[in-house]
């Protein structure tokens, strides 16, 4: 086992691929993008749910809430928020 014993080195290569800067969503893709999120959001509730984790579901549905107050138009003087439960702690 044991002739070779040297020193070895760890080379870390530069992250050569660079993000480019993107412009914010609008329209149709915006729209497409908030609702893949908020059916995220309904599937994460659903497993916070089933592990019985009632502050991660309150978290994710208050998430769920915001993403409604941005897509749904607004009718006179209410929003989403006007409706949420608002009891549970933080």
């Amino acid at each position: 086992m044991g002739e070779w014993m040297g020193d070895f080195d760890i080379v870390v290569e530069p992250n050569v691929r660079r993000r480019r800067n993107r412009q914010p969503l609008t329209g149709p893709k915006r729209d497409a993008a908030m609702f893949r999120i908020w059916h995220g959001l309904r599937e994460l509730i659903g497993e916070a749910e089933r592990l019985g984790d009632g502050e991660v579901v309150h978290f994710l549905a208050v998430a769920q809430l915001l993403i409604e107050e941005k897509t749904v138009p607004p009718t006179v003087g209410a929003t989403a928020f006007d409706q949420a439960d608002a009891s549970l702690p933080n």
